[in-house]
């Protein structure tokens, strides 16, 4: 009971958008008028991530609506802005963040809080593994893209998902500092293969057992039919999780991601998404495990990684489906929240759709042209 609980907890510490906080649809006007686009400029989402989801410290929140920004911020916001700024070789934009995060999140133990209070920037004392690979992935990507000197940076985030996060040989979804225990169990969506194996060529004697065991796990584990997947491995019962009450698509779409770096076959769950897109025009947020829609609400970030997973694997016309779904979820020009990525009468954009939606953006360039 205990493991189940906590990785539902945990799973809503990631998937802060739909799993816990779902959008609803986006106005058919918005719908529209991105259908009819057929390439885009980053730009404007830049400019709106920047102008009003960063507060005056140049932390990002987890939220914004018309009434102001949410009362808190996560890790996971700036790993991914870091990683955004990373692939835009934007070097002054990077480094902003780079500092802030240092600041703010890591403690002085050494591993990076999942979140800070925005108000008197307290961390919460628990990691988060896909949070600190995502940091260490940013910091690995600007450096190979040569916009700096990170090798401190990188020791530092190395050695917080390698301290505080594995044993040498497995990976854990957090560390609680308050009772300085490991989890007992990995979600599958947060072994990210592409991170791991930046790990790896960072320090393959350190990082090699990690590395061969998160992709034996990730290819060993369990299907169920329309290509959804357990949400975790339990190390001390040696056996996948479920999450019984349905399938979260984002993270079955993480799961996908990582499974597909791990060179797994995706197939099942690619057949699905093209037969849910023809029979319903939609990818909702969440399903049951007959294939039937359990939340008919949808999200630009369900729709930023089905984008990806389609263009990995070479099917450009639904990669360009979901990119054009992408879009309408982003605010007209002419409204004060113009260039987010939410709910364009509420103004209410969350900050993992937002990213989300630039690194997809980032990651098909030239899908849209």
């Amino acid at each position: 009971m205990f493991i189940a609980i906590m990785v539902m907890m945990v799973s809503c510490f990631f998937v802060n958008t739909v799993n816990c906080n779902p959008q609803g649809n986006n106005t058919k006007r918005q719908q529209k008028q991105a259908m009819m686009v057929n390439s885009v400029d980053d730009e404007r989402g830049f400019v709106f991530l920047r102008k009003k989801l960063q507060d005056q410290n140049n932390v990002i929140i987890y939220s914004v609506n018309q009434e102001g920004l949410a009362d808190y911020g996560v890790s996971e916001s700036m790993g991914q802005a870091m990683e955004y700024a990373a692939l835009r070789k934007d070097k002054q934009y990077f480094d902003l963040l780079a500092v802030q995060t240092d600041k703010y999140y890591l403690s002085q133990t050494g591993y990076y809080y999942w979140k800070i209070n925005s108000t008197n920037y307290t961390g919460e004392q628990i990691s988060a593994l896909i949070d600190d690979l995502r940091i260490f992935k940013a910091y690995y990507l600007a450096s190979k893209n040569n916009m700096g000197n990170y090798s401190k940076q990188l020791e530092a985030a190395s050695e917080s998902v390698y301290k505080f996060d594995s044993d040498g040989k497995y990976l854990y979804d957090f560390y609680d500092d308050r009772s300085q225990k490991k989890a007992e169990y990995v979600s599958l969506f947060y072994l990210d293969m592409n991170s791991i194996d930046m790990l790896q060529e960072y320090d393959k004697q350190k990082w090699q057992d990690i590395w061969e065991t998160a992709r034996e796990l990730l290819q060993k584990m369990e299907k169920r039919e329309n290509g959804f997947f357990p949400v975790a491995f339990n190390y001390i019962d040696k056996e996948y999780i479920w999450n019984e009450t349905g399938v979260n698509m984002v993270e079955n779409l993480y799961t996908a991601l990582n499974l597909y770096n791990a060179d797994g076959d995706t197939g099942s769950l690619l057949k699905f998404m093209q037969g849910k897109i023809k029979s319903d025009q939609k990818i909702a947020n969440w399903y049951n495990f007959d294939g039937s829609v359990k939340d008919e609400n949808e999200s630009a970030a369900v729709y930023a990684l089905a984008a990806r997973l389609f263009w990995l694997n070479e099917d450009k016309k639904h990669a360009l489906w979901c990119y054009n779904k992408v879009l309408a979820f982003q605010i007209e020009d002419n409204s004060d929240f113009g260039g987010g990525f939410g709910d364009q009468d509420s103004g209410m954009v969350y900050a993992f759709d937002q990213l989300e939606a630039l690194l997809m953006l980032r990651m098909v360039q030239g899908i849209g042209e």
